[in-house]
């Protein structure tokens, strides 16, 4: 079930919105300390995504480490950036029945 973290994750070096939209339900909602209130919506979270890359070029980010309860994860992701620096950041995910991401809470460190 957390194939689609894994999926949504390794597009922020090339963002992929096809990718981006198979792995989140319709009505996604993500939040991050650079978000000021709640992404809505595949198409929204695809822009953000797309953002990052353009706004960090050369940069990727990959999960290093996952851990579940029931159809909540937990992903520590290592967002790897072109100066060599390498910031974590916690993820808390809800899935939906079919696996896909339906809420994404991040928090830096």
């Amino acid at each position: 079930m957390t194939h689609f973290i894994k999926t949504f994750f390794s597009t922020w070096a090339e963002p992929n919105s096809d990718a981006i939209r198979a792995s989140v339900t319709a009505g996604i909602r993500y939040q991050d300390p650079r978000t000021p209130e709640p992404l809505v919506g595949p198409e929204a979270v695809a822009s953000y995504v797309a953002m990052f890359s353009e706004h960090a070029p050369g940069a990727s980010a990959e999960v290093v480490a996952l851990s579940e309860t029931g159809s909540h994860v937990r992903a520590t992701v290592a967002f790897r950036m072109a100066d060599g620096k390498e910031p974590h950041g916690q993820y808390f995910v809800d899935l939906g029945e079919d696996g896909r991401m339906q809420r994404l809470l991040g928090f830096a460190g």
